[in-house]
């Protein structure tokens, strides 16, 4: 159950403000949605028929779609055998991509640095649903 409800914080907290803006974004701030919806808007503003602006957009949004992958799969009687499995993935991937925005936001002389401040509360709170995706997992294993 810590889990799924680990998965359920990061689902919300996907919606919630991830990272300060700065720059000529300092008025406002970007939650994980917002994060990927400037990638999507940035390539099609730029008219760049960019592969990587479209898989880094989709890195984005599947942070809460596994995390409700896991959950689905914890839930669904015929699914749980492989509910270990895809919470350990939804948790690693949304770690690797909280940990990666974190590090290029604070990093000088990279694209994001520039554009994103210090992580805010939704961040934090998407870090403590990947720790009880974790624990909750480590949990039941041990069971």
């Amino acid at each position: 159950m810590l889990a799924i409800a680990g998965a359920a914080l990061l689902v919300v907290a996907f919606f919630l403000p991830w990272m300060d803006g700065s720059a000529e974004f300092a008025a406002r701030d970007f939650s994980g949605f917002d994060l990927a919806r400037l990638v999507r808007n940035f390539e099609i503003a730029t008219s760049e028929d960019s592969d990587r602006l479209r898989i880094t957009a989709a890195i984005l949004y599947a942070v809460p779609a596994l995390a409700v992958n896991a959950a689905v799969f914890a839930i669904v009687p015929q699914l749980r055998a492989w509910a270990t499995a895809a919470t350990v993935g939804a948790a690693g991937y949304a770690l690797v991509v909280l940990v990666s925005i974190g590090v290029l936001a604070v990093v000088s002389g990279t694209e994001l640095q520039r554009v994103l401040g210090p992580a805010m509360a939704g961040w934090w709170v998407s870090l403590v649903g990947v720790g009880m995706m974790g624990v909750g997992t480590m949990l039941h294993i041990r069971r």
